[in-house]
């Protein structure tokens, strides 16, 4: 055999050795794997990211670096994630608001479906319906029927546009047939400043930020939106049990990581976060805010996202929503 042709057999194996180097057993990354946060530090998902980031270095000596890239609603630090080289040393934490943005948006700078691959669940939380104590309602058929009664003028106040906040509410209008007048604020913070002082009547807030209020009396928690009570306040009512049948919102973590990284690197990838969910610390810590570890394969996540699109795409349509 000659030289030339012994050059031309190896040249696909060389192409392999990026690839070994990355996903081999016992190997260290050549550089640290970077979770993109498209919010500002603080909030749930910069939280779980760097709670992920510390778990996978115990795990398996990974070196994590958590990227603040806020704006725009998450599609800046998106946009940057989807454009990142596709090595699997570059993921993006995601919500609800993925899967919103691309019917909320008359454009934007990628693809939200073809753009992306999953990688795996982190983890989901319930929402809390609260209300202020000014607030005559103090049930959630009290307040159905104050807004049937009076529809358009019942506000909720949310964190922006898109957001947790605002399409969970937006679910309940779908749902009960309801007309809301939306209020949409610089972050959570905001909204709920003025759920309890009266100035709106209510909001749909993430239970890690608002059970501290509720058990403070600031706020009152009329029904949790998850399929389930929460552990953290037992003594409140599902959306569903509080006379919305069928009615089931989380907020869910999600990593994904460039469209074309290789499937045997996203494999890789989803195996570590799994062994990260298993560990009893990470579990409980996900559960003391009031979450569950949602630990799913590659496949199952997927499968996830899709039917979240197929179900934002239904609620923006029917409630008219618009970024711009």
């Amino acid at each position: 055999m000659t030289r030339l042709a012994s050059v031309r057999r190896l040249l696909p194996l060389l192409s392999l050795v990026p690839l070994l180097l990355l996903c081999g057993p016992g190997t260290a990354r050549a550089e640290p794997l970077r979770i993109v946060v498209p919010f500002p530090p603080g909030g749930a998902a910069d939280n779980f990211a760097r709670l992920v980031g510390q778990k996978l270095t115990e795990v398996s000596g990974t070196q994590v670096v958590v990227d603040n890239r806020a704006g725009a609603g998450g599609v800046l630090g998106s946009d940057h994630v989807a454009k990142a080289a596709p090595d699997g040393n570059t993921l993006l934490i995601v919500t609800v608001g993925h899967a919103v943005n691309p019917y909320i948006f008359s454009k934007l700078p990628y693809n939200t479906a073809a753009d992306f691959v999953p990688v795996g669940m982190v983890a989901s939380v319930p929402s809390l319906v609260v209300t202020g104590p000014s607030v005559a309602a103090k049930t959630l058929k009290d307040l159905l029927a104050l807004a049937k009664a009076r529809p358009g003028t019942v506000e909720f106040g949310s964190s922006g546009i898109g957001s947790t906040s605002h399409v969970g509410a937006a679910l309940i209008e779908a749902l009960a047939g309801v007309d809301l007048l939306h209020v949409p604020y610089k972050g959570a913070a905001a909204a709920l400043q003025d759920v309890m002082g009266g100035r709106t009547a209510m909001s749909v807030d993430i239970i890690t930020s608002s059970v501290q209020l509720v058990r403070s009396g600031k706020l009152t928690a009329l029904a949790t939106t998850g399929p389930r009570r929460s552990p953290l306040l037992p003594e409140v009512p599902t959306v569903a049990e509080a006379g919305i049948p069928g009615y089931a919102f989380t907020a869910w973590y999600m990593l994904l990581a460039p469209a074309k990284t290789p499937p045997a690197v996203v494999e890789k990838l989803n195996a570590e976060l799994r062994k990260v969910e298993a560990l009893p610390d990470f579990r409980s810590r996900i559960e003391a805010v009031g979450g569950e570890v949602a630990s799913l394969g590659t496949k199952e996540t997927a499968a996830f996202l899709d039917a979240e699109f197929q179900k934002w795409a239904q609620v923006v349509k029917a409630r008219n929503i618009k970024a711009d």
